[in-house]
């Protein structure tokens, strides 16, 4: 069984909304591998992780007051149990998959510091502001623009001190820039944001 393409199916049929699913879940796996280039990681261990890194958020999987990270493992565990994965290489990937969150410490392995980076990442900068404002009506802490640009300002304070890995600060910098010049924009084109 091709684990590439049963991955894809798997994120397919999942409910993810178009911000959160297959795409960003490639961004991640993409970022992680450009942040830890000067290493040599297990690819098939960052790609797996990054596909399923945020299945417990996804409607087929989620459940109610369970952390989607928890969840995400554990769905993961039940998936990758059909595959014949070393017992090692599935502890890297479900550790990458708990530890994935900014809220959480860089998992153990070095997979799972740069899935951890390149997923917080993914949530600054250009890329971070269209999911931002992708999930408008459809997040239950995004009901408005108004909540969208208050969160864009939160994760440009907070997100750039979560990353870890040296090349992921340095990216987080740009990507922080990227939102203050787009909410100095938004800020003077709505009066100080009054007719948003």
């Amino acid at each position: 069984m091709d684990i590439t393409k049963e991955l894809y199916n798997i994120l397919n049929k999942a409910g993810a909304h178009p911000a959160l699913g297959w795409k960003h879940c490639q961004r991640v796996y993409h970022l992680a591998k450009e942040l830890s280039q000067h290493l040599s990681l297990d690819d098939e261990i960052l790609y797996i992780s990054a596909m399923l890194h945020d299945t417990g958020k996804y409607p087929l999987y989620c459940l109610p007051n369970v952390d989607h990270a928890l969840r995400s493992k554990g769905v993961a565990m039940n998936l990758l149990k059909n595959y014949e994965l070393e017992k090692d290489r599935l502890s890297k990937i479900l550790d990458a998959i708990e530890s994935h969150m900014y809220y959480s410490e860089p998992g153990s392995s070095d997979e799972a510091v740069y899935i951890r980076d390149a997923n917080i990442l993914d949530s600054l900068g250009n890329v971070g502001l269209m999911k931002l404002f992708s999930l408008v009506g459809h997040d239950e802490l995004i009901n408005t623009p108004e909540d969208a640009l208050l969160r864009a300002q939160v994760f440009a304070e907070a997100l750039p001190k979560k990353i870890y890995s040296k090349t992921g600060r340095r990216i987080a910098v740009k990507r922080r820039e990227e939102i203050m010049r787009f909410l100095s924009g938004i800020k003077r084109q709505t009066s100080e944001y009054a007719w948003i």
